[in-house]
């Protein structure tokens, strides 16, 4: 196991939106973080950081195209609900820390977030 990899820089503002690929669901997230587990030794599921519609905009016709639908959120709601979240790996990729893995997930659950279609799908893309 490697730890994750937490860039140097300081706390994201409150106001980056953080953007997931897929619905917020229990068992997905779970199984997320339970690789991130096998792999780093930290419960955690990946999010990407975007300071602008454009930035989001990017990040699905991109990274994200793959999923139908994208779940958006910002770094202030995730930190109101008292779960940490870290840069890590390469810009824009963050890491919600879910340490108490039912608990976080049930709070990661409740944060305020938007579900959005992503115009820029790409269905073919979708790995099996």
């Amino acid at each position: 196991m490697s730890p994750l990899r937490v860039r140097r820089e300081p706390a994201p503002d409150d106001g980056l939106f953080l953007v997931r690929g897929d619905e917020l669901v229990a068992e997905t997230l779970r199984r997320d973080a339970i690789r991130t587990y096998r792999r780093f030794g930290q419960y955690g599921v990946s999010v990407l950081g975007a300071w602008t519609e454009a930035d989001i905009d990017e990040l699905a016709g991109g990274l994200l195209r793959r999923f139908e639908v994208l779940t958006v959120m910002t770094a202030g709601a995730l930190r109101q609900s008292g779960i940490d979240l870290r840069p890590t790996f390469r810009r824009p990729h963050y890491t919600v820390m879910l340490p108490d893995l039912d608990e976080d997930i049930f709070r990661l659950l409740r944060c305020e977030n938007e579900r959005r279609v992503n115009d820029h799908y790409r269905p073919e893309e979708v790995q099996p």
